[in-house]
């Protein structure tokens, strides 16, 4: 290969090249808008994600030491309800086990009605005794178990000092103690599936159709319904091997935790595809070349993974926020993803979600069905 020719470079001839390119994504709006407020959207999303800390985290405290308006009992249960870390629901801590379980709360906290009698006996140097307060705790998220693990430490210390007080620790989900990768897992395999999926079947249809292979299917007897639902079997075929890629890579190469029914898992997975597929469908059918349909796949899949629980549990986000990712499908994967791998749930404990899951889809097919161009559409 001859070597590169800089003897005869020239500026000019560069600069006009240079002039023809900013030119052309100048003169396609679209493009040029995505340039300039494409960054601004999601920066400003994940600024808004990511602006606090941990918090509003759901937990039972059932309180028993209530003998006088000074009981160490409730100074505690003060000291929690006030720290943001944690969001006190009411409830006792029997019936707050099956809610843990069902994954409707985090932790419950029982402190025992002998509790102030305990710590005024150990003050005084008297018989030595125990001071033990009871938590049951979901373990699946180490962050959010050592965030309430810290409230109610903090909680201990403002109220009573170091008094060397015990916990009685029981783990939810059959003692289900999942570590940093096994909690990340769930989370990364739903967006990777988004962002693939989207990039995969948007690029497919926007070739489809700037190749002049769409419109030459106009002049068959196809009607839009066929047409759509060939396109969509198609990529829904490729969606799937997504699926399988994705989750043999996580199980079986990272060792990725599958508490529930693999079949389910697959199901969940699958579900979660074609619903990406029609986002797809439907998206491509405003982009007029492989770029902007390129550039529509951070747009839905940044936000997504800011504003799902991905980075964050959702109820730690602002209140705006979270309002937002009832309306991102990432946020229903995620709980799908978690549920399965993390804490064994079957369908009767996620049937909300696959049903949430299944009103995206079906509205994304409707969209697609309104904006695919029929063969009598010009």
């Amino acid at each position: 290969m001859s070597d590169i020719d800089f003897t005869n470079f020239s500026s000019s001839r560069m600069l006009t090249v240079s002039k023809r390119v900013l030119r052309q994504i100048t003169r396609d709006r679209r493009t040029f808008g995505m340039i300039i407020f494409m960054p601004l959207l999601i920066m400003l999303v994940f600024g808004i994600a990511l602006s606090g800390e941990i918090k509003n985290i759901a937990i039972v405290v059932e309180n028993q030491d209530t003998d006088t308006s000074e009981a160490a009992g409730i100074v505690i249960k003060n000291a929690l309800d006030s720290d943001t870390r944690v969001s006190l629901k009411e409830g006792t801590y029997s019936s707050a086990i099956n809610e843990i379980e069902d994954g409707k709360l985090s932790a419950a906290i029982l402190i025992p009605a002998d509790f102030t009698t305990n710590l005024q006996q150990k003050a005084a140097g008297g018989p030595d005794v125990t001071l033990e307060i009871r938590i049951y705790i979901d373990g699946t998220d180490p962050l959010i178990r050592a965030n309430i693990m810290a409230a109610l430490q903090d909680a201990l210390s403002d109220a009573l000092g170091d008094q060397g007080v015990q916990f009685d620790e029981t783990l939810a989900h059959d003692g289900a103690e999942q570590s940093g990768l096994d909690v990340a897992i769930p989370a990364v395999m739903g967006f990777v599936l988004t962002f693939l999926v989207l990039l995969l079947s948007s690029l497919t249809m926007v070739r489809e159709r700037i190749g002049g292979t769409q419109y030459r299917l106009y002049t068959t007897p196809l009607n839009k319904m066929e047409l759509l639902s060939g396109y969509v079997l198609a990529l829904t075929f490729f969606g799937f091997i997504e699926v399988v890629s994705i989750l043999t890579i996580s199980v079986f190469l990272f060792g990725a935790t599958v508490a529930g029914n693999f079949t389910l898992l697959m199901l969940a997975a699958f579900m979660y595809a074609i619903v990406h597929v029609l986002l797809a469908v439907f998206l491509s059918n405003f982009a007029e070349n492989e770029l902007q349909a390129m550039q529509m796949v951070p747009i839905i899949a940044l936000p997504s993974m800011a504003l799902s629980g991905m980075l964050v549990p959702v109820d730690s986000l602002p209140v705006v926020a979270q309002n937002i990712s009832n309306f991102v499908p990432l946020t229903y994967g995620i709980r799908l993803f978690e549920g399965i791998m993390l804490k064994g749930f079957d369908l009767g404990n996620l049937w909300l979600d696959f049903l949430k899951l299944g009103v995206f889809l079906l509205v994304f097919f409707v969209l697609s069905v309104l904006t695919v161009k029929d063969h009598n559409e010009s």
